[in-house]
Parts: C-alpha cells; sequence; structure tokens
C-alpha cells in the first residue's frame, strides 16, 4: 500500500511539473499607457492594430472577442500586445458555466503576434457588454498610416453604457491623445 501511495506523489509532482515546463508568467501591465515607451510608440516590423485586430479571434489561440488591447514596451527593443477576451468557465466536471465575468488575456509578440503568456481575468462591467466590435471601434478611431497609431483600446463606462476609450499615439511626436468610440 506504501508503495502505491508514494508513486501516486510522484506520479502527481511530475504532472505538475510538466504542466509547468514551458509556461511563462504574465508581466504586470504598466500603470500607465505608454509608459516605458523608449522615444517612440512605433515597434519594428510590426502590424497596425487596425490591420490584424479583425483577424486575431480566428488565429490565435486563447482569444476571443478583444474587449481590451494595449502595446507595452518590455525591454531590448521588445514588444508585445496585451489583449482581453471573454473566456468559457468549466466546472470541476468539464461543464460549462455561464459566467459573463470570466476572461482570459494573451500577451502577443508585437512583431510575429505569437503567444507569450496566457493568464484567466475578471472582465469588467464595461468589458461584459460589447454594443460595437474591436474592429468596428479601430476604424473609426482615425488610426491610419503613418500616424496616429493606437496603442490601447479599453472598454470603460460612461454615463452608465459601455465605449470604447482609445489611446491614439502621435508617431512622430510620441504624444498620445484619446478618443471615445461609442
Amino acid at each position: 500500500m506504501r508503495g502505491r501511495s508514494r508513486r501516486g506523489r510522484i506520479g502527481a509532482t511530475l504532472l505538475v511539473a510538466l504542466a509547468l515546463v514551458g509556461c511563462s508568467t504574465m508581466p504586470s501591465p504598466p500603470s500607465a499607457v505608454g509608459e516605458n515607451f523608449p522615444g517612440t510608440c512605433t515597434p519594428p516590423q510590426f502590424a497596425w492594430p487596425s490591420d490584424f485586430i479583425e483577424s486575431l479571434p480566428g488565429e490565435t489561440e486563447g482569444i476571443g472577442t478583444i474587449v481590451g488591447l494595449r502595446l507595452e514596451y518590455l525591454d531590448d527593443d521588445s514588444w508585445a500586445w496585451r489583449v482581453r477576451s471573454p473566456d468559457a468557465r468549466e466546472d470541476f466536471f468539464g461543464e460549462r458555466v455561464n459566467d459573463p465575468s470570466h476572461g482570459r488575456e494573451v500577451f502577443l509578440d508585437a512583431q510575429t503576434l505569437g503567444v507569450i503568456a496566457t493568464q484567466e481575468v475578471e472582465l469588467t462591467e464595461a468589458e461584459q457588454n460589447l454594443t460595437k466590435s474591436a474592429y468596428d471601434a479601430a476604424q473609426e478611431s482615425g488610426e491610419t498610416w503613418p500616424s496616429p497609431l493606437i496603442v490601447e483600446m479599453a472598454r470603460v463606462m460612461d454615463d452608465g453604457r459601455a465605449v470604447w476609450q482609445l489611446t491614439m499615439c502621435d508617431t512622430a511626436t510620441t504624444e498620445l491623445s484619446v478618443v471615445t468610440v461609442r
């Protein structure tokens, strides 16, 4: 009996270790949009949000309907997109649980759009009330090459109504401005 118990503990420990291999931890977001940008808001060789935002949910695992997007500078010329979306929650038995506040945050390399890390998050009230898609909001934002560039798309409450608040960056001056899309 002791042999089985010990093997069970060893097996459980091995499974936990294997589950952790290759996992990357999600870095905390900067306290403000554009914080730590290295004098520019334009990473080299990357796609603009209005170019990739429509196809991202179908092409990237873990991303559903986009309810948040933020460009972040990491270091050594590394940039990433932090993308938030609703996610299905399952109970202990694998049954789907209706929980509109359950979401997923996916950290993507800005150049390749490859997944760096993911984590579960709780969605805000505004993120749970999507009336206009991220793609439509990006199209209405005024983002155009070479400037301005969307560096954040956030769902916020405005007079009791969920709206998109977009932070735009002038690529020549790195000056940030905010646009609300209803």
